[in-house]
Order: structure tokens, then sequence, then C-alpha cells
């Protein structure tokens, strides 16, 4: 296990502060999430002719190229740095969180215009993948004059934008008679997230262990494990239903304006 032990260094542009050097709902914070916005309201602006643009495609795989290599530098900057202030044990930083699956599963949806991994993406992206957004908290010592930073924001808000990308450009919808695609998924990865925690002295992985530094929902939950796994269940049945929510009731109305067009015979 001492091979995967690093010497590590703060110093420079993808280091890290040895302070808090992060502040939640300051500009720095609010600054990434108004560049979404927009970026949003001008997508579904010009969502028909972003549709017929000839470069559209070329535009979608530098989408997905930016996740995968913004991604993979997440671990090629661990090389540096190590497991940051926390510690020097990278095996405490495994690929089993749930914002590093979605980057690749995003990236292989968009490029691709995958239905089946838009039906897990829409889900997680915008439930999960909201969450950091208000409470990044892993930002405690990088803010904007590191490099993190700028990985963090990307690695989270680009997801997102991409899933309501293929929604406004293409058209896809979410099926939420198929969310128990992403919950499958989701099962799986907290499965692995807690032989990975029991195993691996100081992880953490999808936070089931213990909570995180800064401001986090994580930090008020209880510490054992199967109570966390179990509330975080919770909370995520909550949240796929009210993102379903939208969609059973669009359903509902249409079925009902057929039956109202359509009476059965008497």
């Amino acid at each position: 296990m001492n091979d995967f032990i690093y010497e590590f260094s703060h110093e420079g542009f993808f280091g890290f502060s040895l302070t808090k050097d992060f502040h939640e709902f300051s500009f720095a914070h609010f600054a990434p999430i108004i560049v979404l916005c927009i970026a949003l309201y001008a997508t579904y602006r010009y969502r028909k002719v972003l549709a017929n643009w000839k470069g559209e495609e070329t535009l979608r795989f530098i989408f997905g190229a930016i996740l995968v290599i913004n991604e993979c530098a997440y671990w090629w900057r661990l090389m540096y740095v190590g497991n940051g202030n926390n510690g020097k044990q990278l095996l405490t930083k495994l690929p089993l969180e749930v914002c590093q699956w979605s980057a690749f599963l995003v990236a292989f949806m968009i490029m691709k215009k995958s239905k089946h991994l838009y039906d897990i993406t829409f889900y997680i992206c915008l439930t999960l993948g909201i969450i950091p957004l208000f409470t990044p908290a892993v930002l405690s010592s990088t803010g904007p004059t590191y490099w993190r930073y700028y990985q963090f924001w990307i690695e989270h808000l680009l997801p997102i934008y991409c899933v309501l990308y293929i929604t406004f450009v293409h058209g896809f919808r979410p099926n939420w008679r198929k969310v128990y695609k992403p919950l499958a998924l989701l099962g799986c990865m907290a499965v692995l997230a807690i032989i990975a925690n029991l195993n691996v002295p100081g992880a953490n992985f999808m936070y089931l262990a213990s909570g995180t530094t800064g401001d986090s929902i994580a930090n008020i939950l209880p510490e054992n494990i199967w109570i966390r796994l179990a509330l975080y269940m919770a909370i995520l049945a909550v949240l796929f239903t009210l993102v379903s929510l939208p969609q059973i009731i669009r359903e509902a109305k249409k079925k009902k304006e057929l039956s109202a067009k359509n009476p059965d015979n008497p």
C-alpha cells in the first residue's frame, strides 16, 4: 500500500491553500452558477439554430472531450498534490464518487446522443448533481486562484448543461418509468463505496463514512454508515419524485384530454 503514497506540494496554481480560501455564498460561489444559467437561456432560445447547425455534432464531441479530459486531470493533479491537505493516501481518492461517474456517463451520452444514458444522467445530474452547487465543501482550500476551483465547476456544471442541451436541442425527454436505471447504478456505486470505506483507512466515498470539510448536508447526518445510507436513499427518493412530478402530471393531463375527446361508448 505504501506504493500509493506520494509526497505532495501545495505551492502553485495546481496546489491548495493551507487556510480557508473559498467562501460559500460569495461572488466566487455564484459566478459559475450565473454563467450556467446564461448558457442555458441562450441554448434554449437558439435551440433550433443549434439543431440545424452543421457543426453541432462537433460541438457535442467537444463537450464530451472536455468532460473526459477534465475528469482525468483531477487524478493527474492528485499525483502532484497528493490528497490535498487531508493526507497523502491516494487510495482514498478512487473513482467511486457520483460526480465522477456522472461526468463520464454524460460525456458518452452527449457524444452518442444515447437515450439509454440520458435516462440515467438526467435524474442524477438534476438531483444529486445540483446539491454540490449550493454546498461546494470540497473547495474550502481552493478558491479562484487555484486550478481545482475551475476543475470542480466544470465537473459539476457541464454535465447539467449537457443534459439540458440534449433536452432543449434534440428534444429528449426522460421517462419516469425508467427511474430504476439511475437507482440501480447508484445502488451498485453505494455497494462499491461501502466496501472501499470499510477496507481503505480514511476513505469516505460518497460521504457514507462521515461528513466532509466545509458546509455540507453530509455533516448533519449520523456517523453510522448504514443509517447514512438509509437516509441518503430516502433523500434520493424524494428528489427523484420531485423531478418526475412534471412528467407524471403532464401525462395525466394528456390522458384526461384524450378521454374527453374520445369518450367510451355506453
